[in-house]
C-alpha cells in the first residue's frame, strides 16, 4: 500500500479556520506559514553556520561589515540594521572578537562611538560561510530565481504595511 502523502499542515488549518468561521482565513494561513517558514528555514541556515562555528546574528554582523564602506560600522548600526537588542551585538561582536573575525576601533572623528572592523580574518570566514550558504539557496533550496524573487517583492509589501522602514 503506498505512503499517503501527509496534507500540509497550514492548508489544514486555514481549512479548520473556515469551517469554525473565525475571521480573515487567508491572512491567518499567511501568518502560520510565515511562521513555519521561518522555523524550517533557520533550522538550515542554522545548521549550515554551525559548521563554519557562527551564529546567524555573527554571520549577519559579517555580511554588514564586509558590505559597509571600509568594512565598519558602529555597533549602534548594527543593532538597528539587524533589528536586535544592543546587549545581543554587543555579545556576538565579543564571540566573533575572540575568534579573530572582528575587532572593536575607535570612531575617527566621534570618541563616543565604537566601531566594529572586520579582520582578513573575518572576511575569509565571510565567504566561506556565504559561499557554503549559497549552496543551500540561502535556506531557498530547490526554489527558482524567479520565485525568489516574487517572495521577497511580496514580502516588501508585507514588511511595508507592517511599517517596516526597510
Amino acid at each position: 500500500m503506498p505512503a499517503r502523502e501527509q496534507p500540509d499542515s497550514v492548508e489544514w488549518m486555514r481549512q479548520q479556520w473556515l469551517e469554525h468561521h473565525a475571521p480573515k482565513a487567508e491572512h491567518f494561513a499567511a501568518m502560520a506559514s510565515l511562521l513555519r517558514t521561518t522555523v524550517v528555514m533557520t533550522e538550515e541556515l542554522d545548521r549550515v553556520l554551525k559548521e563554519c562555528q557562527l551564529s546567524r546574528t555573527g554571520y549577519l554582523i559579517l555580511i554588514t561589515l564586509q558590505m559597509s564602506r571600509e568594512e565598519t560600522r558602529p555597533l549602534g548600526q548594527l543593532s538597528k540594521a539587524l533589528l536586535v537588542h544592543p546587549t545581543t551585538v554587543t555579545m556576538a561582536i565579543d564571540q566573533l572578537e575572540k575568534a579573530g573575525l572582528v575587532r572593536r576601533v575607535p570612531h575617527p572623528s566621534d570618541r563616543r562611538t565604537i566601531l566594529a572592523q572586520l579582520t582578513p580574518a573575518g572576511h575569509e570566514m565571510t565567504e566561506r560561510a556565504t559561499l557554503s550558504l549559497s549552496e543551500i539557496g540561502f535556506g531557498l533550496h530547490g526554489i527558482s530565481a524567479t520565485t525568489a524573487t516574487r517572495v521577497t517583492a511580496d514580502l516588501r509589501k508585507v514588511r511595508e504595511a507592517l511599517g517596516d522602514p526597510g
